[in-house]
This record gives C-alpha cells, structure tokens and sequence, in this order.
C-alpha cells in the first residue's frame, strides 16, 4: 500500500480570458505522505490557492485543469480525482478531503446559525445518525463550546469563526484537510491557538493536512515538510529543518533572510525581494525566478527544471544547486581518494 495519501503528477491548471491563458499551476509534481502536513509556502499570486481548488475540482469553467493525474490512495482504495464524475466529485468532497478557505468572515452564511451550517453539510452528503451529538463533538475538537452552535457568524470572534470553519471542515472525517492561510486576519495570539488546535487535530484524527501560507514563520510551526511555490511550481521541498536551516533555492534563501526573529541583531538589514513574478500567460523558458535571481547565470534560461536531490527528502529545481552538489560530491570523492 503507498505511503502517500495524495500524488499529483504532471498538474496545469489554466485561467481563461479573452485574449490570453494563464498557466496559473505550471507541470506540477508532489505528493501528500500519509499523516503528514506539509506547509506549501509562497508569495500571493504563486499557485497556492489554485492548486488547493485544483485537488477538490472546485476550478470552474472556462478555467480548467487541462493535463495531469492526482490520485487519492486512502483505505478504501485509489481514486483518480479527474476521472470522478460530478455526481462523484461532490460525494468525494468533505468525505475524503475537505477545506478550510482563507477568510473564514466571508465562507460562513451570514443569515444561518452555526447549527442550521452543520446541518446544511450533513444532509448534502447523505450524513446520517444525531446531528445534535456530531455537532457538538466537532465544535468542541476545534476548541468551541456546545453554545456556539445557537449564534449566527457576526456573534463570533474573528478566531471563533476560523475554528468553526475548522470544525466544518472535519464534520465528513476527511482524511486530508486542505487548510488555505487558516490564521489570516488573525491576532498573533489567536494564530497561535488556531495552530495548536490544527496539531492536536492532526494528531488526534490522524489527518493528513496540506497548509497552506505566505508566511514561513507559521509553515515552520506546524508542517513536517515544506515545499516552496513560485509561478505555479514547487521550486523546494524537504523536511522542515532542512528547508529552515539550510535552503539550497535562491527563493528559498531570499525569504528566510527576510524574516525577523527575536535573534535578529539591532540594525540588522533585512533582504529584500526586487521585481514581480513572471508573466504566466506567456511561455517561460528556463528558470522563472531568473529575472529575480542574485546569482542567476545564462545557463539558466536553458535549464529545463530537473528536481535536484540536495539531500535525501529534499530536492531543489535550481542549476546553481546542482552545481553546489557537483562541487560537494567531487570534493568528497577526492577526500576519499586520498
């Protein structure tokens, strides 16, 4: 039986308009372990967003996904998720994966009561068995009491809502919850309880989440692995302490170096990151980050994006890692050599 949960191969996701298409998910390859959350971090535009909407078919037309497999390999089997009919797909949602959506203010129907939400979620997937009971154990899983259920959003705090969505989300026991910037819009203290409950979550229900931030300071909290998007593909991916401790991607290393911490010396200046992301509606040849590289060279506007294992688990798609890696291996063999 695979390790994986969920394995994405080959994935383009296209945004239409009139004139033009926007390859907003560009040959994507990754996969979900089982029991894993693996934080996928970039900047806003990236992919992130698209690839979550991707995984649960919610892209509609004239968008689509227009090449690619993600099959879903839970106990009951693999599912091809593009092979999945309508009638299908809206079974599989919530019941096998689920979402928590950025903005929890705006996912929440203003005019019902947190109740009458859960109820709506049952029915539509054909959930049997006591309502009162379900929604009861599912509010206090993500940290809400019995009496929230009686209120309607605007009576809940910017957090509260955030865990309802949570508690929504779990309410078909999925078994991989897609988790789109739960904390924003969040104070730092309520991130923080949010982030807590997710991990107790994840433990609890032995989940698979798929996390997914701008912020790198949150990915390090609560992912086991992390991957680094940039125009719609995964530039980095490995454990987390390998991606914070040593990244091997010119991205990867420009974001890191732009966060501060409690560590950060007085004066200290930040780096920062100049130019915008490439054009996706245009075909980009070689490396897409080489407009915006420091250490960019002419080799890779022909780099065909090759992952390059850096370390076990951990691969870059960067020419100049692979030529870190050549000069690491031919020093080790020279050492061994004398």
């Amino acid at each position: 039986m695979s390790e994986n949960i969920l394995t994405v191969t080959d994935l383009v996701t296209l945004y239409k308009a009139e004139s033009k298409e926007v390859r907003a998910i560009r040959d994507l390859n990754f996969e979900v372990r089982k029991g894993e959350t693996i934080a996928l971090v970039g900047e806003s535009g990236s992919g992130k967003s698209t690839l979550g909407l991707s995984i649960l078919r919610l892209i509609e037309p004239p968008n689509e996904i227009s090449q690619g497999k993600m099959i879903f390999n839970d106990h009951d089997g693999e599912v091809s998720i593009l092979d999945l009919s309508l009638p299908e797909i809206r079974k599989f949602r919530w019941k096998k994966i689920s979402m928590v959506f950025q903005s929890a203010m705006n996912v929440l129907n203003p005019v019902m009561r947190i109740e009458d939400q859960f109820i709506e979620t049952f029915e539509a997937h054909n959930i049997e068995g006591d309502y009162s009971e379900r929604i009861n154990h599912y509010l206090e899983l993500a940290g809400l009491g019995s009496k929230v259920r009686r209120l309607y959003p605007h009576e809940l705090s910017g957090g509260m809502k955030q865990r309802v969505c949570i508690a929504l989300a779990l309410s078909c026991e999925p078994e991989l919850l897609i988790a789109d910037e739960p904390t924003t819009a969040l104070d730092v203290v309520v991130q923080k309880e949010v982030l807590l409950e997710l991990n107790k979550l994840k433990t609890n229900l032995h989940l698979s989440i798929i996390f997914i931030t701008h912020d790198l300071r949150v990915a390090a909290s609560v992912a086991d692995r992390i991957g680094i998007f940039y125009a719609g593909r995964l530039v980095e991916l490995g454990p987390r302490e390998r991606i914070i401790s040593n990244p091997r991607h010119p991205y990867s290393k420009l974001l890191l170096s732009s966060i501060i911490t409690t560590n950060t010396p007085r004066g200290k200046k930040l780096a920062t990151l100049s130019g915008s992301p490439p054009d996706l509606s245009v075909e980009i040849k070689g490396c897409s980050f080489y407009a915006r590289c420091p250490v960019r060279v002419d080799s890779c506007l022909s780099y065909n994006l090759e992952r390059i294992s850096v370390e076990k688990d951990h691969f870059a798609e960067c020419i100049r890692a692979k030529e870190e890696l050549d000069v690491s291996t031919a020093a080790l063999n020279a050492k061994e050599v004398n």
